[in-house]
């Protein structure tokens, strides 16, 4: 009972708020640094997301050349190990 009562009291201390209006003035001087700042251009972009597609090409490829040689290593180390003299039956 306690606790409804706090957090109606905390619910009601927001009542009397009323939202601010900012001025007119200060809209406009937004507005001005907005245009001031200075824009990249759109051959940057392209640049940038190009040199990140190649560097996830490289990435791509280092991984698949290492799993292969990892697979092959493993495929061989296996033949060596298990079946050395072709004999199923002793």
């Amino acid at each position: 009972m306690e606790r409804n009562n706090w957090i109606e009291n905390i619910l009601k201390s927001t009542d009397g708020i009323t939202s601010v209006v900012p001025s007119d003035d200060l809209f406009s001087k937004i507005q001005q640094r907005i245009q001031l700042e200075s824009k990249v251009s759109s051959k940057t972009v392209w640049l940038v997301a190009a040199s990140i597609a190649v560097l996830v090409l490289l990435n791509f490829s280092a991984l698949n050349s290492k799993s292969k040689r990892t697979h092959d290593s493993t495929t061989a180390y296996l033949e060596m190990t298990v079946n050395q003299s072709n004999q199923l039956y002793k």
